[in-house]
């Protein structure tokens, strides 16, 4: 993907909210460059900035600073309407009086376009979304997920080059959710549009993205694909965003040629590999996933980053069983396993002790 060029280009983009009492950077000096045909979405809790970014990028919110590009051609000063993009709601805000045709015709019919453009324009919109066969529904006879296709091809018909959407699928339930999170993935792909997502959900971020940008307080930490971000976490807060997380936090005591070893507790030893120059007794904190976590054969205690522990609590989740393992007073981890078959569930109990093997591929040091 790096030898496209970009559908949009955030530059140093900024926004100040300023109140009676005191200002805030709602968004601090963002840097993104968004590929053309890419799905990128930006993911972060509330408050954080996304939706604000977002509604700069289509016209709703002027910047105080910085520059947004669009094919290379910065639209700072465009108003919503003259700029190529389109935006998906949350709430889907068709008109309950119109039908589905009606209700995706009508952003055409108030640019005052002949009915020979609009016509074959809003008969591609409804195939793109597999909608043509309820062209003369209303949205009460319609279902969440047809509701949002709707929304969708009422985008599409405008032919932008950039579709916004502001979370999107958040009024939906669980299993329609996820549906969907497939369903819009593969309309992207087929259609190559440049999707730009906003979401606080995790899971959708990771399942539906090409790249994702995980913001906090106004700022972008950090950009990569699904699989960068969370296996390769580069601060404590999307380590801990991006799914479960164990951490633990130690004094670097060896270090040979990237080979590391940390104390943790002042009592166990931890081996990992890592490319930073990490000098002795530095202190660094261990992020390591529990389904990266092994429980070890009690013979093999002479292993590397094998250590003792102590059941605390056993959760079946069904695909698989969450332990809770004590390894000092203050030091707990979470392990877990995945359920493979009834007969291969290892048959724990509270209060047992065990032992955990962390494999050194799988550890990675962030700053504490």
């Amino acid at each position: 993907m790096s030898d496209q060029q970009n559908a949009v280009e955030l530059i140093n983009l900024g926004k100040l909210f300023t109140g009676q009492k005191k200002e805030a950077w709602a968004v601090n000096q963002v840097n993104l460059q968004i590929k053309t045909g890419e799905f990128f979405s930006i993911l972060g809790p509330s408050g954080c900035g996304k939706t604000t970014t977002l509604r700069m990028i289509a016209g709703f919110e002027q910047p105080t600073c910085g520059d947004i590009l669009i094919e290379q051609t910065s639209i700072i000063n465009k108003p919503p309407f003259h700029r190529p993009v389109n935006t998906v709601f949350q709430n889907y805000a068709l008109f309950p009086h119109l039908n589905v045709w009606e209700n995706i015709a009508f952003g055409l019919e108030m640019e005052n376009l002949p009915k020979s453009t609009i016509q074959p324009r809003v008969n591609q919109a409804l195939a793109q979304v597999q909608l043509s066969e309820m062209a003369k529904r209303y949205p009460r006879q319609l279902s969440g997920g047809q509701q949002q296709r709707v929304a969708l091809a009422r985008a599409l018909v405008k032919q932008a080059s950039v579709l916004l959407f502001d979370e999107p699928l958040g009024a939906l339930d669980l299993k329609l959710r996820k549906e969907m999170q497939l369903e819009l993935k593969h309309i992207q792909k087929r259609l190559g549009i440049t999707f730009i997502y906003v979401t606080h959900d995790q899971e959708e971020a990771l399942t539906m993205s090409d790249r994702i940008a995980v913001m906090y307080a106004g700022q972008v930490l950090q950009v990569g694909t699904p699989i960068e971000i969370y296996e390769e976490p580069q601060t404590k807060f999307v380590a801990e965003f991006i799914g479960e997380t164990n951490f633990l936090m130690g004094r670097i005591v060896e270090q040979v040629n990237h080979h590391y070893k940390v104390l943790i507790d002042e009592k166990f030893p931890i081996i990992f590999d890592s490319q930073q120059d990490l000098p002795i007794n530095q202190i660094v904190t261990l992020v390591i996933r529990p389904e990266k976590i092994d429980f070890a054969p009690n013979t093999n205690t002479n292993s590397d980053n094998i250590l003792p522990g102590t059941i605390e609590e056993i959760v079946y989740i069904g695909t698989d069983t969450r332990y809770l393992i004590r390894l000092t007073a203050s030091t707990r981890i979470i392990l877990r396993q995945q359920n493979f078959r009834p007969n291969q569930v290892q048959k724990f109990t509270v209060n047992d002790p065990v032992n955990i093997h962390f494999p050194k591929d799988c550890i990675r040091a962030i700053a504490p």
